[in-house]
């Protein structure tokens, strides 16, 4: 007689539990990595954030004031004239000022886009306006940044003296600012 030959596979019923559990093991890894990219440009964020502050102050010590950041672009300003932002060509403003005698370079966001400052409409730039008088009494040097973070809830952080007087407008309350 003849015996009957055994073939060996895999039935469908295993072959889709395979592809499900590899597909559970890519969207992990995919959430994964989505987040640990969201934290190194935080990361890079806030050395950006430290670089830009470190050659204000340069700055300041070189010339008893900040550099001013007036917006001339007209109706091309993203905040208003008294704000340069990563979100338009107003940037280039504050780099003139501080670029390369206090800097190599000015960074900029890592999601940097032309259409959405921080200050006012949440986007992923970097915007400051420099002057006198936001801090109390009596009248003193002051810039206000703001940039937004992806990782972490938004909050306002004031840094160095200016913990009191009026702020400068055009900016909502839950984007990230340094303010001296």
């Amino acid at each position: 007689m003849w015996a009957k030959k055994r073939q060996s596979g895999f039935t469908i019923v295993e072959l889709l539990i395979v592809v499900v559990v590899i597909a559970i093991l890519a969207a992990i890894s995919v959430v994964a990595y989505t987040s640990i990219q969201r934290r190194a440009r935080d990361a890079d964020r806030v050395s950006g954030i430290a670089t830009i502050k470190k050659a204000l102050e340069l700055y300041y010590a070189n010339n008893g004031s900040y550099p001013p950041t007036p917006c001339s672009l007209g109706a091309g300003c993203k905040i208003n004239s008294a704000w340069n932002t990563t979100a338009d060509a107003s940037w280039s403003n504050l780099e003139s000022y501080l670029v390369p005698a206090y800097v190599s370079e000015l960074p900029q966001d890592p999601l940097a886009s032309t259409s959405t400052p921080a200050g006012i409409s949440g986007g992923y730039n970097y915007d400051i306006v420099t002057g006198a008088g936001w801090c109390g009494t009596p009248l003193r040097q002051s810039y206000l940044l703001t940039y937004r973070l992806e990782n972490s809830a938004q909050q306002r952080v004031i840094d160095g003296g200016c913990t009191s007087g009026t702020q400068p407008t055009d900016y909502t309350s839950s984007e990230y600012h340094i303010n001296k």
